[in-house]
């Protein structure tokens, strides 16, 4: 009985260790809030619209903020790799779009999976920052700008 609450407790300890969890792709929160930018109204809309659009389309979208880049580092290629970390978007389709905005540097992105920038092109990614998340962040108002982005990709 020693030895089996022994190894129960030791088994509890590991699993309190602090260190940061990797996401998996089966338990991936669709909107990662880091930078604490949407309220938790916000973070839940955004949330649902996410994913009764992937039941829709298949289509798989990850909205992630965080306060700054790593030094040296480009928004997109961030979000590049973060997106590839997670998995975003089915394997086949490659239909995975991540949205990454980086408050304090004011720089946002979208990294898109190949079947998604059939859609979302270059270009058309560049017009949505430029007339829609842009002024929307100017004024603050990040749900807003993201939630008429999500709507205009429908």
């Amino acid at each position: 009985m020693k030895y089996f609450t022994f190894v129960l407790a030791f088994v509890f300890c590991i699993s309190c260790k602090t260190k940061p969890q990797q996401i998996s792709k089966h338990n991936q929160a669709v909107v990662q809030d880091y930078a604490n930018v949407f309220s938790t109204v916000e973070e839940d809309s955004l949330t649902n619209f996410i994913l009764n659009y992937e039941k829709l389309t298949t289509n798989e979208i990850c909205v992630m903020t965080i306060d700054s880049l790593p030094a040296n580092t480009k928004a997109l290629r961030h979000a590049t790799n973060i997106a590839q970390n997670l998995g975003i978007g089915k394997a086949d389709k490659n239909n995975g779009l991540l949205l990454l905005i980086a408050k304090s540097d004011k720089q946002v992105a979208f990294a898109t999976g190949y079947g998604t920038e059939l859609v979302l092109t270059d270009s058309v990614c560049y017009h949505l920052i430029e007339s829609t998340l842009i002024p929307n962040f100017k004024n603050k108002l990040y749900y807003n700008g993201v939630r008429q982005v999500l709507d205009s990709i429908k």
